[in-house]
């Protein structure tokens, strides 16, 4: 998977949150949209979580751009603000799913992926 968010801080923090299980590894990490873009499209991972905020392209682009690049990968959209409408706005850009920040755990993302593989 690749994590893309401005915050390193944040970044650094999923990444020992998700490497604490064996269910995810990360190949990748981005702190622009642009740079989210390039590296899915060159390591083609089954999965990128990226921030809404971002610059260069914030995590909504990420999503339209690689529905259409690297339409397998699936793309999970967080960000720390959920009062703009982004759950529905990262819905009908065909991500997989928006988690606010607060809420995110192993427990979430798995039982996301669980979901979304069950359909």
């Amino acid at each position: 998977m690749i994590l893309a968010d401005d915050a390193g801080e944040f970044r650094e923090w999923l990444r020992s949150l998700l490497e604490g299980s064996s269910r995810f590894t990360v190949v990748g990490e981005a702190q622009t949209g642009s740079e989210a873009i390039k590296l899915a499209g060159s390591l083609k991972p089954n999965l990128v979580i990226t921030d809404v905020d971002m610059p260069d392209g914030d995590g909504l682009e990420v999503v339209r751009i690689l529905r259409e690049q690297v339409p397998a990968v699936q793309v999970i959209v967080i960000s720390g603000n959920t009062g703009k409408g982004y759950e529905r706005l990262a819905r009908e850009e065909g991500a997989t799913a928006f988690i606010p920040k607060a809420q995110l755990s192993l427990e979430v993302l798995s039982q996301v992926l669980l979901e979304e593989g069950s359909q």
